[in-house]
């Protein structure tokens, strides 16, 4: 699975408590390393850049491993070695909530204002990332956010610092953690977030025999798919992907390939070539099986019909991988589905016939 670096300025969650350490008090460079005067700012391994470029969310796959220009969340929470030690009525405990950053061109993240770790305070926080931002559910310790599954690319991300030290142990994030790693020059040990992908990317294309030139291909649908998921951010279940609707119904039902995602509605309309035309590509719940619906216009020389035809391909379509699924149009009423793996990872197979 493809790793993506790095990570982690403001949107709201129900019952939004006040960021704990939100401050305009500047920090000269690094110099609250060694003057314990200053606020310790939270920072990540990745240089921070301007955050002036912005793209609110793209249609797709996020390809490579930097993350340039995407708005993500971030929380920062106190945790007891890893576990959930936050309350949101205790404003100590939350230092980051919620917070919409836009990454720089390396994925690295600036907080504007800048946000410092509590002073005077032996807790320590972890970090919480996710991609793309929405506004979020909180529910006890847990906090969340929904999706319609099929044009989002859904990425998170998690950082828990370990102790470090034997004396005096050093026990993280937090500003003595963070102070001393910076001046024994262990900035590898400061936060960095790792996001990965939580859905399968499945990449349509189009073939046709040599002999076939009367078929259009009209529309495509996946079928008996997820529709809606619940990603759990930060709590007990942190990184999992939940299912339903945002009423705790089911979801299942078919999902339409667009030409282009910005439009609702519309129709493919592209004639396959012996050399593959691309249709589009979908993001899913990872499956062990991928059914599609597929309507081809046909044109018999003096009026055009159309004709629908499923096929269903097995497999273990996984999270962070995506799947070249080619449709090889051999008559108006014979096509051949076959697939591949492409990095991300990418991935090839064998196929079936419809």
């Amino acid at each position: 699975m493809t790793g993506f670096a790095v990570l982690a300025v403001l949107a709201g969650c129900s019952k939004t408590p006040t960021d704990a350490s939100v401050s305009t008090v500047p920090a000269e460079d690094d110099a609250w390393v060694y003057d314990e005067t200053l606020p310790v700012p939270v920072t990540f391994s990745a240089p921070g850049l301007d955050m002036s470029m912005t793209k609110a969310e793209i249609p797709g796959a996020i390809d490579g491993s930097v993350m340039s220009g995407l708005d993500i969340g971030v929380f920062g929470l106190a945790t007891e070695e890893g576990a959930p030690a936050w309350d949101t009525s205790d404003n100590s405990t939350v230092l980051i909530y919620n917070r919409k950053v836009t990454t720089g061109e390396d994925g690295s993240v600036k907080f504007t204002p800048a946000v410092y770790y509590p002073v005077d305070s032996d807790k320590s926080f972890s970090f919480y990332a996710y991609y793309p931002h929405r506004s979020c559910t909180a529910d006890g310790n847990s906090y969340s956010v929904s999706y319609s599954l099929g044009y989002t690319d859904i990425l998170w991300a998690e950082d828990h610092a370990t102790t470090f030290g034997t004396s005096p142990v050093y026990e993280g994030y937090n500003a003595n953690y963070c102070r001393y790693v910076k001046q024994i020059g262990r900035t590898d040990l400061m936060p960095a977030l790792n996001f990965r992908h939580l859905l399968t990317a499945v990449r349509f294309i189009a073939k046709t025999s040599s002999d076939v030139s009367n078929v259009t291909v009209q529309r495509l649908y996946v079928t008996n798919v997820n529709t809606h998921a619940t990603l759990q951010v930060a709590g007990d279940t942190a990184g999992v992907m939940e299912y339903y609707t945002q009423d705790g119904e089911p979801s299942t039902g078919r999902i339409y390939l667009r030409k282009d995602p910005a439009v609702a509605t519309g129709e493919l309309g592209v004639v396959p070539t012996v050399g593959g035309v691309e249709l589009g590509t979908l993001m899913l719940e990872p499956c062990t099986a991928v059914n599609v619906e597929v309507t081809l216009l046909v044109n018999n020389g003096v009026a055009n019909s159309s004709n629908t035809v499923t096929a269903s391909l097995t497999g273990n379509f996984e999270a962070g991988r995506r799947y070249a699924l080619t449709l090889t149009v051999k008559s108006p009423e014979e096509v051949e589905l076959s697939t591949s793996l492409v990095p991300w990872d990418d991935v090839t197979g064998p196929g079936t016939e419809f």
